[in-house]
């Protein structure tokens, strides 16, 4: 195998995200179907069921693999491909900032701040990954991945654009009151952002099969 720490990267991160993603779907459905019933007003460690603490419990250990996951996997990549580096520590800031966050809750205008940050250091975490991908591709010569990696990055930029248009409106017009205003950029927005995230799996996927593939040549 040509590029065997990028493959065995890859690997990881792509299990880490599956990781993530499980967690973020639990995260879900314990907020639309347990959570609402929870008075926030009289909130105290009675007012809300042993099964619901251990799902918010088991959730954040599922992150927190995640993460450590996910650093391990794109260290082992960065051996191979240097782009890898640039993600490694869009993610270690992403987990900075997410501690930072815990301590400002409730705090709107810190926590838009944070969320700013942090959506820059998602752009870059998957944007060198998605590098990364094409860099090796084309090392193999098989430059039609690396195209395929350029059209997720138009959905990425489109889905940008829909994304500082309602922040724009959001700061002009004040969060509760733009946030109708904002409504249908803010629809198209999150559309592109699961499109963008499916894309991004996938496209794992694709840059593993590449790596596979290299080594049974």
């Amino acid at each position: 195998m040509k590029y065997p720490n990028a493959s065995k990267g890859l690997k990881r991160i792509l299990t880490a995200e599956f990781i993530a993603l499980i967690a973020s779907i639990i995260a879900v459905i314990v907020s639309v179907f347990a959570l609402p019933s929870v008075n926030i007003t009289e909130l105290n460690i009675n007012s809300i069921s042993i099964n619901v603490i251990v799902m918010l419990i088991g959730v954040s250990v599922l992150y927190i693999i995640a993460y450590i996951m996910g650093i391990f996997g794109i260290m082992r990549a960065s051996k191979d491909e240097p782009a890898f580096k640039v993600s490694l520590y869009a993610l270690i800031a992403s987990i900075i900032l997410a501690v930072l966050s815990s301590f400002f809750y409730g705090n709107e205008t810190v926590e838009e701040i944070l969320s700013i940050f942090t959506d820059v250091a998602q752009f870059f975490l998957v944007h060198y990954i998605i590098h990364g991908i094409m860099h090796l591709s084309e090392h193999l010569g098989r430059h039609d991945v690396s195209k395929k990696g350029k059209i997720i990055f138009r959905v990425i930029y489109i889905g940008i654009i829909f994304e500082v248009i309602v922040r724009v409106i959001e700061i002009i017009y004040g969060k509760k009151n733009g946030e109708e205003l904002a409504m249908p950029f803010e629809v198209v927005a999150n559309i592109m952002k699961t499109a963008e995230y499916v894309l991004f799996l996938i496209y794992i996927v694709k840059g593993k099969k590449l790596l596979k593939e290299s080594k049974d040549e």
